[in-house]
Order: C-alpha cells, then sequence, then structure tokens
C-alpha cells in the first residue's frame, strides 16, 4: 500500500484536497510533482490499487480522487462505485490511456464527475480538478435520527418541490431563441431558486456553445437510466456555468440524436422536477412528438419569433396548431426579439404592435436588438443578463424573467395545467394530435 501523506491541520480553507489513485508508481510521482506546483492544491496521499483509495478516501475525506481505471484487486469502477456510497462527499476524477466512449459512460455512471486521457498535461490535469471542485454538488447533513422527512438532506428528491417547466421553441431558425432561453433561465436565479436548463435541441443543440461549456455527459446519460433516476446521477450529469446556473446538454453528435426517445425526455423532466424550481427548455425548430410531448408538460410556452413577414406567417401556423391542442390562453406566450426601434418608427417592417393586432394576441416580452452586446456575450460565454443589467437588452430579458416568475409562482397549490405526466401517455403519435391522422 502506498504510504498515505498526513493531511495538514493548517491548510487553508479553499485548499483542493487530493488522493491519487493508480498501480503505476511513476504515474503516481508524475502527477503529485505537477500538482505540487499548484498552491492551492494539496495532494494528501496516494494509493496503488482500488481499494487501497477506498481505504484511504473513508479515512482522510479527499475533496478529489484522481481514479485510475484498469488496476488489480478493484479497478477504478468498482471503487468508484463503492466511493459513491462509503464517501459520497468526495468527487472522483477517472483515468484511463483508452478514450472509447463506452468507458466514459461506464466511469459516468459509475459516479466520476470527469474523464481523463493519458498523458494528461498540467494545464488539462489543474483546470479539471479546479473545475470539478468548484462545481462539486453541496450536500446536507441528515437530519438527527437519519429521518427523511421535511426538507433534510440526502441525495433524493424533495417531495414538496415541482419545477414550474418553461419551454422556448420558435417554428423559425435564427430568431435568437438560444439567446431567449440562456437569460429567461439566468434571470429566474434568485436566492434560494434551483434553475435547470435542458437542451432540447437533439441533433444541433446551441447552448453550449453559446455558454461555452464542454461535458461528456448529456442527456442521453440520464435517459439511459430513467428508472433510476437519483440526485447522485442527475449531478454527475449535469453541468454547472459560471453563474451557477445548471445545465443538461443535447448529444454531441447529429447521429446521436436517435439514441433520445421521444417518449422518455417529457418523463425524465417531470422526474427533474422534484429536484429543481424552474425548467427551461430550449427546443429545436422542429414540429415533432418530442415537441408536442414537453408542450403537453409545460407551464408556459415561449414562443419567439422577430418583427418580420415571415415570421408573421409561421406564428399564425404554430398559434392555430397549438388552439387544436386546447392549451389555456395563458399558456403560450408571444416574446418578440431583435426588434429595432428605427424600423418600428419608419414601418420598414410589421411593428409589433401591427402583429399583436393582427394575431390578437398580446406578448409577453420585446427585446431590443443590440447585435454588439450580444455577440460580446456569446464570445464570452456569458449571458447578456450579466452585464448592464439596467440597461437594454438585459433589463427587458430580466423583465421577462420577472414576468415569468409573477405568473406562475402564485400557483405553486395549484393543479400543473395539460400536464399528461409519464402515466398517461396517448396511444398514437401526440403529433397525429395535430394533423387526425
Amino acid at each position: 500500500m502506498s504510504k498515505p501523506l498526513v493531511p495538514q491541520p493548517e491548510n487553508k480553507k479553499n485548499t483542493i484536497k487530493v488522493l491519487i489513485v493508480d498501480d503505476i508508481p511513476e504515474t503516481r510521482d508524475n502527477l503529485k510533482k505537477l500538482l505540487a506546483f499548484e498552491p492551492d492544491i494539496d495532494v494528501i496521499g496516494t494509493a496503488g490499487t482500488g481499494r487501497e483509495g477506498l481505504e484511504l478516501a473513508q479515512e482522510f475525506n479527499p475533496d478529489i480522487i484522481l481514479m485510475d481505471i484498469n488496476m488489480p484487486d478493484m479497478d477504478g469502477i468498482a471503487a468508484t462505485e463503492a466511493i459513491r456510497k462509503a464517501a459520497p462527499r468526495v468527487s472522483v476524477i477517472m483515468m484511463s490511456v483508452q478514450n472509447e466512449t463506452d468507458y466514459m459512460r461506464r466511469a459516468m455512471l459509475a459516479g466520476a464527475r470527469y474523464f481523463l486521457t493519458k498523458p494528461i498535461s498540467g494545464e488539462e490535469l489543474y483546470s479539471t480538478v479546479r473545475s470539478v471542485y468548484d462545481t462539486r454538488p453541496t450536500w446536507q447533513e441528515a437530519p438527527p435520527g437519519g429521518g427523511g422527512s421535511g426538507s433534510g438532506g440526502g441525495t433524493g428528491p424533495d417531495p414538496e418541490r415541482h419545477a414550474h417547466v418553461i419551454v422556448v421553441y420558435s417554428p423559425q431558425g435564427g430568431v435568437g431563441k438560444t439567446t431567449i432561453a440562456t437569460n429567461v433561465a439566468g434571470g429566474l436565479m434568485k436566492e434560494g431558486t434551483k434553475v435547470l436548463l435542458i437542451d432540447g435541441s437533439m441533433q444541433f443543440g446551441d447552448v453550449g456553445v453559446y455558454l461555452n461549456l464542454q461535458s461528456q455527459t448529456n442527456i442521453i446519460d440520464l435517459l439511459k437510466d430513467l428508472d433510476d433516476l437519483d440526485k447522485e446521477l442527475v449531478d454527475s450529469v449535469l453541468v454547472t456555468h459560471d453563474s451557477g446556473l445548471r445545465i443538461l446538454l443535447a448529444p454531441p453528435r447529429p447521429e446521436d440524436a436517435e439514441m433520445v426517445s421521444a417518449e422518455k425526455v417529457p418523463q425524465m423532466v417531470e422526474k427533474l422536477s422534484a429536484m429543481f424550481d424552474f425548467i427551461v427548455i430550449d427546443l429545436s425548430s422542429e414540429l415533432n412528438d418530442l415537441a408536442v410531448g414537453l408542450f403537453d408538460i409545460a407551464d408556459r410556452i415561449l414562443l419567439v419569433a422577430t418583427p418580420t413577414l415571415p415570421a408573421v406567417r409561421a406564428l399564425k401556423v404554430i398559434l392555430g396548431l397549438m388552439d387544436q391542442l386546447a392549451y389555456p390562453a395563458d399558456k403560450v406566450c408571444l416574446v418578440f426579439n431583435r426588434v429595432t426601434a428605427e424600423f418600428e418608427r419608419t414601418k420598414v417592417s410589421p411593428s409589433v404592435a401591427m402583429i399583436e393586432t393582427n394575431l390578437k394576441r398580446k406578448s409577453l416580452g420585446i427585446i431590443p436588438a443590440d447585435e454588439r452586446k450580444m455577440l460580446t456575450a456569446l464570445n464570452r460565454g456569458t449571458q447578456v443578463i450579466a452585464k448592464d443589467r439596467n440597461l437594454s437588452p438585459a433589463k427587458e430579458l430580466l423583465a421577462l424573467a420577472d414576468t415569468l416568475w409573477a405568473s406562475l409562482t402564485p400557483t405553486d397549490e395549484l393543479p400543473q395545467m395539460q400536464s399528461s405526466g409519464p402515466g398517461s401517455k396517448p396511444q398514437s403519435s401526440r403529433l397525429s394530435r395535430l394533423f387526425g391522422s
């Protein structure tokens, strides 16, 4: 057994305690030397097998374990599963010379927070350790006696919580739908409120690009274990933006969209509702079974458009279809994006007021055009509302989020509108309800 280093009691509060588990002594030494240069990282021990790593994890309670996947006695997968039960506050970063997708998924399902492919550069190692540490789940102590009632700790869902679901949709591409979704989700993040943003564009999701996020996990990892969905699995799959917003990313490749079941996604959202207060879903422009299934369980559907004639025609069509679905009037809300004051005055394109009159509907939000601010936020991987919150368009985006908050929070005790739930799936395709087939 590799000799552990004794943790120093004078460690600074924010020092990241790391345990290295690898069966190759040279690898352990190299990793330890690399981390020795970082003042905020403290290697508290090393181990040569998974079983030794488990023992040291229980004894020293590190923040991070760098775990090799292939080891004698107990491999990294089995050790991670055991650590997840014995020391749930510990975050595991799995390491391997093999980078096959199957290895990554096995590691994530075992409870690892990240997967690194050997050889590992110093910068990659430092950034990964800090990122995993900064985004580690927060834990609450269980109440005395180990009871599970009330709002006590543990990793299960809160039976008192049921998220309000907001779907952001447009029948047209290029209208700034993802901008609306990411900023509305950020605007809903008030103190004590848990918000989840889901990238629902399964072939070409943009949320990760907009917020400069990368992850080895995505929605497929939750759908595979839908029957065993718990907080630990959810925390291992979600990514956290610098703003604190939790995000479930779409599959990384268009062909992976075939692995996403249109029937299972609404069921997944229903289960996640017990862990969040608001769930915002950025949908693609396709009108398919997935879209209609999410429309059904949504509390609000934000229809995003620009003030143009093609947008008006598209809105008329989609509003007619939603009328066929018999949604309540306040469930479907119009949001006009990229509204230019000059065009509104000169009538080069139809004004928002004209469109509202034509559609016989008032808009819930009107977001002014400001390409410079939008592009700046995109290039920085931040939300528009992160800066100049009292100026346009951040001011209008925050007002939209506040309006949604105000319209939804008073109805906490009422049944969810038009919620089909996982147990009431229609026998035929949801989309067939629109076209009578």
